[in-house]
């Protein structure tokens, strides 16, 4: 959401102040979307299909003093279904950064927040009322050339309207972390990092888990056309009155390539543990990897592609229909995208995704098709 938000208006340029105020530049846009989607709920059958207009406004301003800088982004979503009108609702997505960078001190403050009704993960399924903010500051402070200490701090509030979902999933979660880094490239380094953290359910304190972490890492240019942020460990999850435990492998990141400068390929993965809803399981885990091409084919003409999928794995028996056993689901999604710049302010584009869910409890099963049209000012 932070690369949609604040990448994508960067790419027209933006409208610089500094002959007023130097060091501030502002990107406003505004985008409208037009998108027929063939299962709005993502649900077995019965499914309801609509069109769904998006209005999308927004800017990022960044102010650069020296070599610090202040960023603030917000974006609007402003959804209107043709048929199902009382899914109509306003998205809110803003970001705030404050980075500090000193000859050998690195600090850094961020702040996201995020109202959706976007799904937050591949367990829970069509229109999703959440509202997540996330406060993350950290420090970096360079020893040598090659050597760096960090820590680094993060409290999550997650929030969901549905009252189903809010007994189960409501949380506040804080991480604190230390670090180690060595560059061992002139662009790249390798980070060794130990986390604790806890998370407290609102109004299921039976859930409460406490969450040890050690990873190793990759960051930076570890080529001139190759980048990477992937980091790979072991996490230990307490186990609560309500579920077992976790002890096992978790990672995550990607892999940028850059074979020619038209053309961009782009590596997903990601191993991770995540809070679920489904009966009185705790927890699930996820594996996932997905792939994405894009290429410029002319001055103004962009296209991509994208194919993904992996499986969630849940560790206590349930049973649904007649069938005892441990839930396992297997998700695929794959589309494509095309975008053509009339001017350096205006782009038009149409994208397609595809994307179901297999599971050895069919009510899980679902299949999903989108077809969106898309215009965009942005400066």
């Amino acid at each position: 959401m932070a690369l949609a938000l604040c990448v994508a208006p960067l790419s027209a340029g933006a409208l610089d102040f500094n002959e007023w105020i130097p060091g501030l530049k502002l990107s406003p846009f505004l985008g409208e979307r037009v998108e027929y989607d063939t299962n709005v709920f993502q649900v077995p059958s019965h499914s309801q299909s609509d069109v769904i207009f998006k209005t999308v406004p927004g800017f990022l301003a960044d102010y650069t003093f020296g070599p610090h800088s202040l960023s603030i982004g917000y974006r609007a979503e402003i959804l209107r279904y043709l048929q199902l009108t009382s899914q109509d609702t306003v998205n809110n997505i803003a970001v705030a950064q404050f980075r500090l960078d000193f000859p050998r001190l690195l600090v850094n403050f961020r702040d996201d927040f995020t109202q959706t009704n976007d799904p937050p993960n591949s367990e829970l399924t069509g229109p999703v009322k959440s509202t997540t903010n996330v406060l993350a500051p950290e420090t970096e402070y360079r020893i040598t050339d090659r050597f760096s200490v960090g820590a680094n701090y993060a409290w999550s509030h997650i929030r969901f309207q549905d009252p189903s979902l809010a007994v189960l999933l409501d949380r506040d979660e804080q991480l604190v972390g230390a670090s180690v880094f060595w560059k061992f490239l002139p662009r790249a380094d390798l980070r060794l990092q130990y986390t604790y953290g806890r998370k407290d359910f609102t109004e299921s304190p039976d859930r409460n888990v406490q969450v040890n972490t050690v990873t190793v890492g990759l960051r930076g240019d570890l080529t001139a056309r190759l980048s990477s942020t992937f980091r790979i460990g072991v996490e230990s999850r307490t186990s609560t009155p309500i579920g077992p435990g976790y002890l096992g492998p978790i990672g995550g990141g990607d892999f940028i390539y850059r074979p020619t400068e038209q053309t961009t390929i782009t590596l997903i993965l990601d191993r991770s543990v995540q809070e679920s809803s489904f009966g009185d399981t705790p927890f699930y885990v996820t594996t996932s990897a997905a792939l994405g091409v894009q290429q410029r084919i002319t001055r103004k003409f962009t296209a991509g592609a994208r194919v993904g999928g992996g499986t969630n794995q849940y560790p206590t028996k349930q049973t649904i229909n007649g069938l005892t056993t441990w839930r396992q689901d297997w998700f695929f999604g794959a589309g494509a995208t095309a975008d053509y710049q009339i001017q350096p302010w205006l782009y038009v584009g149409a994208e397609y995704a595809h994307t179901f869910r297999r599971s050895n409890f069919n009510t899980f099963d679902y299949g999903d098709d989108k077809v969106t049209g898309k215009l965009t000012l942005q400066f």
